[in-house]
């Protein structure tokens, strides 16, 4: 007897699209958190039309629907399907950790998202410069009409010094940089804007839109340097776009027909994984087209940004180089931070970082603690570690310790490292905090806490002593005080708070 298969017809094919997935990483260590979180998500302002994600076999937390998003959850998925998205709803989500590690935080979204949620992280600003916010990034519309001195100086990188002409102009006009070379003057003149500050750039894209790029041999410039010897940079010229990278005052570069439609955002990203820079254009600045990659030759912790224009030589008609939409920005990852509560356990070969944060200005002068404080804090020079305090003001950071080192030996040479216990590094500490007009919110926006102004963390009672650096020893957690004022000069004793205020 012989059997016969059925044949399996299928009439219709439907697709569930779930509107968010979100996962969550330790804010300072980078590790996956998963396990014991509780997220949910709902309209903004409406926390009682909450609905709450389900955690699946990767970790990731996926909201299956929503107030207002049933529509969008029986949708393709395609790139047809996205186009049409026209307008999304705003959307709050919320996440708290049932196992305590972490502290509960919101952080806004529009739904429905595109694949996993993304996160920019913050950078850092690696030089002195008049940044009042923690430098989650560099960027400027310059739709102010005037430079701002805390992002920007005018200058060239263009060598020698007397390259640099102030003749050419650099001016902020109708939401634009503009810059006008000079033209028939022989020799190099060069103008335009320079960062304030040198930035960190590991991991991270430099983009800007140019909207008009400098005519025959006059130069559109867009650069990130380490040094003179060291950079990467895009120039327009005489109808090509050339991408230049320069290591060890060594010189390479690829060139394409510059097309100012599809090339009208430029753009210099570093992909973490190749360890190379990469030069992107783009028509819109979302799609980006690769043109070349070169290894990463100098470190990206302290780059000089550079918008600017010029001439080598004579040229009749040199136009204008007019940017926009500066931006300079963490690569998005795929997951959200979650800061240490201050209930933590130290986990072995961890180090903490502890203080009691206390405003001393509101009630009369009583007090209050100061609530979802943002504090950094860099150990021996290294990468900046942040920590955020609960509404009572409580902050734990908790990182691993620093690589022991040896002290100079005179001789050009360092001396082999102490041993572990005995070790000690240098901790420095920045805070941002804004105390909130009314009522404290019961959770932190992790959006809200990266636009806090700076603050004032103090020595003092009185309020006279900036904090000065600390010190961390192995094996001890290192607990941040205030010291108690009384007649000059101060004596060893300390408040239970770190006193923290507004900067003025």
């Amino acid at each position: 007897m012989t059997t016969i298969a059925p044949t399996l017809v299928p009439l219709e094919v439907q697709t569930l699209l779930a509107p968010l997935g979100v996962r969550f990483r330790d804010a300072v260590t980078g590790a996956p958190v998963s396990e014991g979180l509780v997220v949910s998500a709902y309209p903004t302002g409406a926390t009682h039309l909450r609905t709450f994600a389900r955690q699946n076999r990767s970790g990731t937390h996926v909201v299956h629907a929503g107030p207002g998003l049933h529509e969008f959850t029986r949708g393709a998925g395609d790139d047809d399907f996205w186009a049409g998205v026209t307008q999304k709803k705003s959307f709050t989500v919320e996440v708290a950790d049932a196992l305590g590690r972490y502290l509960p935080a919101t952080f806004p979204a529009e739904l429905p998202n595109r694949g996993l949620f993304t996160w920019t992280w913050p950078l850092e600003a690696t030089s002195a410069t008049n940044t009042t916010r923690p430098s989650a990034s560099l960027r400027d519309d310059f739709a102010d009409t005037t430079r701002d001195a805390t992002k920007w100086r005018l200058g060239t990188l263009a060598t020698p010094d007397s390259a640099h002409d102030e003749s050419v102009t650099a001016v902020e006009q109708s939401g634009q940089l503009v810059v006008t070379p000079r033209s028939g003057e022989g020799g190099r003149h060069y103008n335009g804007y320079l960062s304030a500050a040198t930035w960190g750039a590991t991991n991270a894209r430099l983009s800007v839109e140019v909207v008009e790029v400098t005519q025959g041999a006059a130069e559109t410039i867009f650069t990130a340097a380490h040094d003179e010897d060291n950079r990467v940079r895009f120039v327009a010229q005489a109808g090509q776009l050339l991408l230049q990278s320069r290591v060890a005052a060594q010189d390479t570069a690829e060139s394409v027909v510059y097309d100012a439609a599809a090339q009208r955002f430029w753009s210099l990203r570093h992909d973490p994984v190749a360890d190379e820079i990469v030069f992107e254009t783009s028509a819109d600045g979302r799609a980006w087209v690769r043109r070349r990659a070169v290894a990463r030759g100098f470190p990206l912790t302290a780059l000089t940004i550079e918008l600017g224009a010029g001439t080598g030589s004579s040229v009749a008609t040199p136009g204008v180089a007019r940017f926009d939409n500066f931006l300079l920005e963490s690569n998005p990852t795929e997951a959200v931070p979650l800061y240490s509560a201050p209930t933590r356990a130290a986990a072995g070969g961890m180090a903490v970082l502890r203080a009691e944060l206390w405003n001393p200005l509101p009630n009369g002068g009583k007090g209050a603690p100061a609530a979802h404080a943002l504090v950094e804090a860099t150990v021996a020079g290294q990468r900046t570690l942040r920590g955020l305090s609960d509404k009572d003001g409580r902050l734990a950071i908790h990182f691993p310790y620093p690589e022991p080192t040896g002290a100079p030996d005179g001789q050009g040479g360092t001396l082999p490292p102490p041993a572990y216990t005995s070790q000690e590094w240098g901790v420095t500490l920045r805070a941002f905090y804004a105390p909130p007009q009314g009522a404290t919110p019961p959770l932190p926006d992790l959006a809200a806490v990266l636009e806090q102004p700076a603050a004032s963390l103090w020595s003092d009672e009185a309020r006279n002593l900036p904090l000065p650096a600390q010190t961390l020893r192995f094996g001890r957690e290192l607990i941040v005080r205030t010291q108690r004022t009384t007649s000059a000069p101060l004596d060893a004793t300390t408040l239970p708070v770190l006193l923290i205020t507004p900067a003025p």
